[in-house]
Protein backbone atom coordinates (compact mmCIF):
# COMPACT_ATOMS: atom_id res chain seq x y z
CA UNK A 1 0.00 0.00 0.00
CA UNK A 2 1.14 3.62 -0.76
CA UNK A 3 0.03 7.12 -0.36
CA UNK A 4 -0.90 6.95 -3.81
CA UNK A 5 -4.26 5.04 -2.43
CA UNK A 6 -5.26 7.98 -1.05
CA UNK A 7 -6.88 9.87 -3.52
CA UNK A 8 -9.46 12.93 -3.37
CA UNK A 9 -12.99 10.87 -2.68
CA UNK A 10 -16.42 11.78 -2.09
CA UNK A 11 -18.68 10.82 0.97
CA UNK A 12 -21.44 11.32 2.42
CA UNK A 13 -23.36 11.60 5.72
CA UNK A 14 -22.36 13.70 8.84
CA UNK A 15 -19.70 11.50 9.69
CA UNK A 16 -19.25 9.15 6.98
CA UNK A 17 -17.06 6.06 7.30
CA UNK A 18 -13.86 5.56 5.03
CA UNK A 19 -11.52 2.70 4.23
CA UNK A 20 -8.59 1.62 2.97
CA UNK A 21 -8.75 -0.49 -0.47
CA UNK A 22 -10.22 -3.50 -0.96
CA UNK A 23 -12.61 -2.84 2.17
CA UNK A 24 -16.23 -2.82 1.83
CA UNK A 25 -19.06 -0.95 3.67
CA UNK A 26 -21.97 1.11 2.95
CA UNK A 27 -22.90 4.76 4.86
CA UNK A 28 -26.16 6.18 5.54
CA UNK A 29 -27.48 9.60 6.27
CA UNK A 30 -30.05 9.45 9.17
CA UNK A 31 -33.13 10.28 7.40
CA UNK A 32 -34.01 13.91 9.49
CA UNK A 33 -30.13 14.72 9.02
CA UNK A 34 -29.14 16.29 5.38
CA UNK A 35 -26.60 14.45 3.77
CA UNK A 36 -23.21 16.47 2.43
CA UNK A 37 -20.48 15.79 1.16
CA UNK A 38 -17.16 15.13 2.40
CA UNK A 39 -13.57 15.51 1.17
CA UNK A 40 -10.93 13.26 2.41
CA UNK A 41 -7.57 14.38 0.57
CA UNK A 42 -4.45 11.89 0.79
CA UNK A 43 -2.06 13.37 3.79
CA UNK A 44 1.90 14.18 2.25
CA UNK A 45 4.39 11.51 3.83
CA UNK A 46 6.21 14.86 5.15
CA UNK A 47 3.56 15.96 7.42
CA UNK A 48 4.08 13.20 9.66
CA UNK A 49 7.05 15.03 11.48
CA UNK A 50 4.48 18.07 12.12
CA UNK A 51 2.05 15.27 13.66
CA UNK A 52 4.63 14.39 15.94
CA UNK A 53 5.09 17.52 17.56
CA UNK A 54 1.63 18.03 18.07
CA UNK A 55 1.43 14.60 19.86
CA UNK A 56 4.99 15.74 22.14
CA UNK A 57 6.18 13.04 20.05
CA UNK A 58 9.34 16.05 19.42
CA UNK A 59 12.53 12.95 19.54
CA UNK A 60 10.59 11.26 16.97
CA UNK A 61 9.76 14.28 14.66
CA UNK A 62 13.44 15.67 14.98
CA UNK A 63 14.61 12.00 13.44
CA UNK A 64 12.16 12.04 10.69
CA UNK A 65 12.76 15.41 9.93
CA UNK A 66 17.18 14.52 9.95
CA UNK A 67 15.89 11.53 7.11
CA UNK A 68 13.67 14.11 5.04
CA UNK A 69 16.35 16.34 5.24
CA UNK A 70 19.33 14.33 3.96
CA UNK A 71 20.22 13.52 0.30
CA UNK A 72 18.91 9.92 -0.82
CA UNK A 73 20.99 6.86 0.72
CA UNK A 74 19.80 3.67 1.65
CA UNK A 75 21.76 1.63 4.36
CA UNK A 76 22.78 -1.73 2.96
CA UNK A 77 20.99 -4.32 5.43
CA UNK A 78 24.66 -6.20 6.35
CA UNK A 79 25.17 -2.64 9.00
CA UNK A 80 22.57 -4.52 11.01
CA UNK A 81 24.87 -7.62 11.34
CA UNK A 82 27.03 -7.23 14.07
CA UNK A 83 29.88 -9.31 12.68
CA UNK A 84 29.93 -7.76 9.55
CA UNK A 85 28.79 -3.38 10.42
CA UNK A 86 31.14 -1.11 9.12
CA UNK A 87 33.80 -0.22 12.09
CA UNK A 88 31.77 2.61 14.29
CA UNK A 89 34.94 5.01 12.68
CA UNK A 90 34.69 4.48 9.40
CA UNK A 91 30.88 5.69 8.82
CA UNK A 92 30.55 8.57 7.32
CA UNK A 93 29.15 11.50 9.46
CA UNK A 94 26.42 11.96 7.06
CA UNK A 95 25.37 8.61 7.96
CA UNK A 96 25.00 8.61 11.47
CA UNK A 97 23.74 11.55 13.89
CA UNK A 98 24.87 11.73 17.51
CA UNK A 99 22.84 14.47 18.65
CA UNK A 100 19.15 14.01 18.72
CA UNK A 101 18.74 10.56 21.03
CA UNK A 102 19.40 11.67 24.77
CA UNK A 103 19.55 9.42 27.43
CA UNK A 104 18.40 12.14 29.97
CA UNK A 105 14.75 11.44 27.47
CA UNK A 106 15.88 7.60 27.25
CA UNK A 107 15.37 6.66 30.37
CA UNK A 108 12.04 8.74 30.87
CA UNK A 109 10.32 5.35 29.77
CA UNK A 110 10.63 2.44 31.70
CA UNK A 111 11.24 -0.20 28.70
CA UNK A 112 15.19 1.92 28.81
CA UNK A 113 15.71 1.97 32.29
CA UNK A 114 14.77 -1.73 32.30
CA UNK A 115 17.54 -2.09 30.06
CA UNK A 116 20.04 -0.31 31.76
CA UNK A 117 19.80 -2.69 34.81
CA UNK A 118 20.06 -5.44 32.47
CA UNK A 119 22.82 -4.16 30.92
CA UNK A 120 24.47 -3.39 34.22
CA UNK A 121 24.19 -6.92 35.77
CA UNK A 122 25.71 -8.20 31.92
CA UNK A 123 29.31 -6.92 32.94
CA UNK A 124 30.33 -10.24 34.45
CA UNK A 125 28.81 -12.43 32.33
CA UNK A 126 31.09 -15.28 30.56
CA UNK A 127 30.22 -12.87 27.33
CA UNK A 128 30.99 -9.90 28.77
CA UNK A 129 34.59 -10.94 30.51
CA UNK A 130 35.67 -12.20 27.02
CA UNK A 131 34.55 -8.54 25.62
CA UNK A 132 36.32 -7.03 28.23
CA UNK A 133 39.47 -9.57 28.05
CA UNK A 134 39.74 -9.10 24.02
CA UNK A 135 39.37 -5.29 24.34
CA UNK A 136 42.46 -5.33 26.84
CA UNK A 137 44.48 -7.41 24.22
CA UNK A 138 43.57 -5.24 22.07
CA UNK A 139 44.75 -2.29 24.07
CA UNK A 140 48.23 -4.20 24.11
CA UNK A 141 47.69 -5.57 27.84
CA UNK A 142 49.70 -8.89 28.19
CA UNK A 143 48.51 -9.72 31.95
CA UNK A 144 51.22 -8.36 33.61
CA UNK A 145 51.42 -5.21 35.48
CA UNK A 146 48.03 -2.32 35.29
CA UNK A 147 46.22 -1.11 31.81
CA UNK A 148 43.33 1.25 31.67
CA UNK A 149 40.46 1.48 29.27
CA UNK A 150 38.50 4.23 28.36
CA UNK A 151 38.65 7.77 29.81
CA UNK A 152 35.91 10.08 31.63
CA UNK A 153 34.23 11.68 29.45
CA UNK A 154 34.16 9.78 26.16
CA UNK A 155 31.37 9.57 23.35
CA UNK A 156 28.99 6.95 22.83
CA UNK A 157 30.82 6.25 19.42
CA UNK A 158 34.51 6.47 20.90
CA UNK A 159 32.74 3.81 23.82
CA UNK A 160 31.68 1.56 21.07
CA UNK A 161 35.39 1.05 19.62
CA UNK A 162 37.62 0.88 22.82
CA UNK A 163 35.26 -0.15 25.78
CA UNK A 164 32.13 -1.32 25.17
CA UNK A 165 31.65 -4.82 27.07
CA UNK A 166 27.45 -6.06 26.61
CA UNK A 167 24.20 -4.77 25.89
CA UNK A 168 20.56 -5.59 26.13
CA UNK A 169 17.44 -4.96 23.38
CA UNK A 170 14.36 -3.60 24.24
CA UNK A 171 11.20 -2.04 22.95
CA UNK A 172 8.52 -4.44 20.76
CA UNK A 173 5.32 -4.38 18.86
CA UNK A 174 2.93 -4.48 21.59
CA UNK A 175 4.49 -1.23 23.85
CA UNK A 176 2.36 1.73 23.94
CA UNK A 177 2.45 4.12 21.22
CA UNK A 178 4.89 6.96 22.62
CA UNK A 179 7.67 9.06 21.12
CA UNK A 180 9.84 6.41 22.00
CA UNK A 181 8.13 3.72 19.95
CA UNK A 182 7.81 6.11 17.13
CA UNK A 183 11.73 7.33 17.73
CA UNK A 184 13.08 3.48 18.18
CA UNK A 185 10.62 0.92 17.93
CA UNK A 186 13.45 -2.30 19.12
CA UNK A 187 16.45 -0.84 19.60
CA UNK A 188 19.80 -1.48 21.56
CA UNK A 189 21.54 -0.63 25.35
CA UNK A 190 24.63 -0.93 25.62
CA UNK A 191 26.88 -0.61 28.11
CA UNK A 192 30.66 -0.04 28.79
CA UNK A 193 33.04 0.79 30.94
CA UNK A 194 36.03 2.78 32.25
CA UNK A 195 38.51 1.61 34.91
CA UNK A 196 42.07 -0.65 34.64
CA UNK A 197 43.31 -3.82 34.91
CA UNK A 198 45.34 -4.97 37.64
CA UNK A 199 47.04 -8.47 38.70
CA UNK A 200 46.63 -9.65 42.16
CA UNK A 201 49.06 -12.34 43.71
CA UNK A 202 47.36 -14.90 46.08
CA UNK A 203 49.48 -15.13 49.15
CA UNK A 204 49.21 -18.66 50.08
CA UNK A 205 49.99 -19.68 46.19
CA UNK A 206 51.52 -17.03 44.58
CA UNK A 207 49.77 -17.14 41.90
CA UNK A 208 48.73 -14.38 39.93
CA UNK A 209 45.04 -13.30 39.24
CA UNK A 210 43.62 -10.88 36.58
CA UNK A 211 41.40 -8.29 37.46
CA UNK A 212 39.76 -4.95 36.21
CA UNK A 213 38.43 -2.18 38.32
CA UNK A 214 35.43 -0.63 36.96
CA UNK A 215 35.48 3.37 37.94
CA UNK A 216 32.45 4.61 35.91
CA UNK A 217 29.88 2.90 33.37
CA UNK A 218 28.57 4.18 30.43
CA UNK A 219 24.99 3.48 28.71
CA UNK A 220 24.25 4.50 25.54
CA UNK A 221 21.97 3.59 22.29
CA UNK A 222 22.64 2.64 19.05
CA UNK A 223 20.00 2.03 16.32
CA UNK A 224 19.85 2.53 12.64
CA UNK A 225 17.19 4.43 11.35
CA UNK A 226 15.48 3.21 8.17
CA UNK A 227 12.37 2.28 5.87
CA UNK A 228 14.07 -1.32 4.95
CA UNK A 229 11.52 -4.76 4.47
CA UNK A 230 8.16 -4.63 5.08
CA UNK A 231 6.42 -2.66 8.05
CA UNK A 232 3.10 -1.08 8.69
CA UNK A 233 4.03 2.45 10.69
CA UNK A 234 0.56 3.45 11.60
CA UNK A 235 -2.69 5.43 10.29
CA UNK A 236 -1.81 9.06 10.65
CA UNK A 237 -3.67 12.36 10.21
CA UNK A 238 -2.42 15.42 9.83
CA UNK A 239 -1.77 15.83 14.01
CA UNK A 240 -1.59 12.42 15.59
CA UNK A 241 -1.38 8.75 14.87
CA UNK A 242 -4.15 6.23 15.49
CA UNK A 243 -3.86 4.69 18.68
CA UNK A 244 -3.72 0.66 18.63
CA UNK A 245 -6.85 0.42 20.42
CA UNK A 246 -8.30 2.80 17.90
CA UNK A 247 -6.59 0.78 14.87
CA UNK A 248 -8.02 -2.56 16.40
CA UNK A 249 -11.62 -1.28 17.23
CA UNK A 250 -12.27 -0.42 13.26
CA UNK A 251 -11.65 -3.35 12.72
CA UNK A 252 -14.64 -4.75 10.79
CA UNK A 253 -16.88 -8.15 11.40
CA UNK A 254 -15.14 -9.15 7.90
CA UNK A 255 -11.64 -8.20 9.07
CA UNK A 256 -11.51 -5.26 6.59
CA UNK A 257 -9.57 -1.69 7.83
CA UNK A 258 -12.74 0.62 8.11
CA UNK A 259 -11.54 4.51 9.69
CA UNK A 260 -14.05 6.47 11.39
CA UNK A 261 -12.66 10.41 11.16
CA UNK A 262 -13.11 13.58 10.80
CA UNK A 263 -12.66 15.98 7.80
CA UNK A 264 -8.68 16.10 7.07
CA UNK A 265 -6.21 14.00 5.05
CA UNK A 266 -4.91 10.68 6.17
CA UNK A 267 -2.80 7.37 5.38
CA UNK A 268 -2.14 4.40 6.63
CA UNK A 269 1.69 4.46 5.99
CA UNK A 270 4.32 1.44 5.84
CA UNK A 271 7.95 1.15 5.22
CA UNK A 272 7.39 1.29 1.07
CA UNK A 273 6.19 4.93 0.99
CA UNK A 274 9.56 6.18 2.50
CA UNK A 275 11.52 4.26 -0.17
CA UNK A 276 9.07 5.83 -2.89
CA UNK A 277 9.51 8.90 -1.50
CA UNK A 278 12.93 8.84 -2.05
CA UNK A 279 13.31 7.51 -5.46
CA UNK A 280 10.85 10.24 -6.39
CA UNK A 281 12.74 13.09 -5.11
CA UNK A 282 15.95 12.27 -4.09
CA UNK A 283 15.85 12.71 -0.83
CA UNK A 284 15.48 10.76 2.67
CA UNK A 285 18.98 9.20 4.23
CA UNK A 286 19.01 6.33 6.93
CA UNK A 287 21.35 6.99 9.17
CA UNK A 288 22.90 4.96 12.21
CA UNK A 289 22.34 6.68 15.63
CA UNK A 290 24.18 7.32 18.57
CA UNK A 291 22.82 8.90 21.65
CA UNK A 292 24.74 10.90 24.19
CA UNK A 293 26.36 8.87 27.40
CA UNK A 294 24.47 8.60 30.53
CA UNK A 295 27.31 7.56 33.08
CA UNK A 296 27.50 6.16 36.26
CA UNK A 297 29.94 5.59 38.96
CA UNK A 298 30.85 1.79 39.98
CA UNK A 299 33.58 0.34 41.94
CA UNK A 300 32.84 -3.37 40.77
CA UNK A 301 35.53 -5.42 40.74
CA UNK A 302 35.06 -7.86 37.76
CA UNK A 303 37.30 -10.88 37.97
CA UNK A 304 38.84 -11.86 34.34
CA UNK A 305 40.05 -15.60 35.52
CA UNK A 306 43.56 -16.94 34.09
CA UNK A 307 45.33 -17.94 37.18
CA UNK A 308 48.96 -18.11 35.49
Amino acid sequence: MSLNDFQRTNATGPQALYQLPQASSRTYSPTHTPAKTVVVQSLALSRLPGAMRAMGWHTSAALMQRWFDSPAWAMPEAWKEDKIQPHPSSINPIQRDESIVKMEWAIGFERCRKAVEVAESRLATPNGVKRLTDLLTKAGWSGKGSQPLGHYPMSALQMDVISQVNFAVFGGTWDVLDDMYGALGNATLKVGVVGEAFTERNPATKQLRHLFHVEKVGFYIRDHYDFNGLQYLGTWTEDRVLTKAETAFTLSLHGQLVLRLKEGPFAAVTNGDFRDYRDKTGKGGDFIIYSDVLWKKSGQVIDLGGWV
